[in-house]
């Protein structure tokens, strides 16, 4: 029997647990930015800065220098807008609730969702980290348990916090991995549910949660050789601003460089990652070296012959006395004719898994106006920082409703550094 007429708002507040659920990637980013919108009137391009953490210089002795910090931010802008819409006659609005969620609400939630965490994905070619699984002859191969405690170590190099740590693997680098873990690690009973599931099950290996998306991106490598070197100019960008490139704002992109090269012999892709030799990594706080050569992802394709690269996080050498600097990344800057070499072979296709921080990344979403006039219903609710919006309209010329389901949002990666790309190749065969 046909329960009450379904409204929006009934509509809304089943879609809102599934928008929130469906996708794990969506559902362990960040959303604590969201008051900063406030709830109503924000529309697309509203945007505000969030400062990133200051890194003061420690000093030694009684006597002080007072130094002035450089403040960092980055925009948080309400950038998207994504919505399904749906057509059915007036009969289908009478069925039950569980009927009509089941036919209609879910399905469109998991596309909606879907197309989010491809935002989400495509964003996170910003991530400099990588750890590979190599073969004999350094092709990438599937991730195994030292790959993912090295990817780990990475992200604790980099001071992320070891908890709300989470992985993101596409489905066929979750059967590998699972097939890779089966029996070397207790408890016996949590590798017994994986063997059951065939699916990651968490915690394990520092990781929280370990989440199957078949969002995840496929990418494939530059064509670039490795032959080109650096000239030794290095442009940072920083807040004070800086003209070169033009295209790149200086408040957008406090974590970028430019790094002067000789013509590359093959092109570059965004999100390829690189390493110029002599540039090793830091300890965030100490600022000493760890020795190991710093990974740099490339934001911006390059195209064979160029001369130049965008690369972050930006290059922030020591200062000219060799004392430690704020903000800084690597233990010095390059020098001329320093080799630079892509992480990974040319032309690799590969599927782009992740180990991240939950606060790496952050999503807002806003408050759609609630129309009352020229529509049958309309229905906006928000539950855990989500808002989402319903509105339904009559058409009389063939006795039908259309739905649509609306969310404006914005989202952001706030610290790159705290993502580790851990990568599976695609087999050509």
């Amino acid at each position: 029997m046909a329960n009450q007429l379904i409204n929006d708002m009934i509509i809304t507040k089943r879609a809102l647990p599934l928008f929130r659920d469906t996708n794990g990637f969506i559902k362990n980013i960040d959303r604590s930015y969201d008051s900063y919108f406030g709830k109503s009137g924000a529309k697309i391009g509203a945007s505000v800065n969030v400062r990133l953490p200051n890194d003061p210089v420690v000093g030694d002795g009684p006597v002080v220098s007072p130094q002035s910090i450089a403040e960092r931010s980055v925009p948080l802008t309400v950038a998207y807008r994504k919505h399904v819409s749906l057509g059915f006659d007036t009969q289908e609005r009478t069925l039950n609730v569980d009927d009509f969620s089941g036919r209609y609400i879910e399905p469109s939630v998991n596309n909606l969702t879907g197309s989010v965490a491809d935002i989400a994905m495509t964003l996170a070619l910003g991530a400099a980290n990588m750890v590979r699984n190599t073969d004999g002859n350094g092709n990438t191969i599937a991730p195994t348990s030292e790959t993912w405690l090295q990817a780990k170590a990475k992200l604790t190099k980099q001071h992320a916090p070891t908890a709300d740590r989470f992985a993101v693997l596409d489905p066929d680098t979750d059967a590998n991995t699972v097939s890779g873990l089966m029996g070397l690690f207790n408890p016996s009973a949590q590798i017994g549910q994986q063997t059951k599931t065939g699916a990651m099950e968490a915690p394990l290996l520092g990781v929280r949660e370990w989440i199957n998306d078949q969002t995840c991106l496929v990418t494939t490598t530059g064509s670039y050789d490795s032959s080109a070197t650096a000239t030794g100019s290095v442009t940072t960008l920083s807040n004070a601003g800086n003209a070169i490139p033009g295209q790149i704002s200086s408040t957008a992109y406090p974590q970028n460089s430019v790094i002067a090269t000789s013509a590359l012999n093959g092109g570059l892709n965004a999100g390829d990652v690189i390493t110029i030799a002599g540039v090793n990594q830091v300890n965030r706080v100490t600022k000493r070296s760890y020795g190991t050569p710093m990974q740099f992802v490339v934001t911006q394709t390059v195209a064979s012959g160029a001369t130049s690269v965008v690369v972050s996080p930006a290059l922030v050498g020591p200062a000219a006395d060799g004392s430690q600097n704020q903000y800084q990344t690597v233990d010095a800057l390059p020098v001329a004719d320093a080799k630079i070499t892509l992480v990974g072979k040319q032309g690799e296709t590969i599927r782009r898994n992740l180990l991240f921080n939950k606060k790496a990344m952050t999503l807002v979403t806003v408050d759609l106006m609630e129309v009352n006039k020229g529509v049958v219903d309309c229905g906006m609710a928000n539950l855990d920082g989500i808002s989402m919006r319903t509105l339904t309209y009559y058409n009389g010329t063939d006795d039908t409703l259309g739905t649509r389901l609306d969310v404006l949002f914005g989202i952001g990666v706030l610290r790159p550094e705290w993502l580790c790309i851990v990568p599976d190749i695609v087999d050509a065969g």
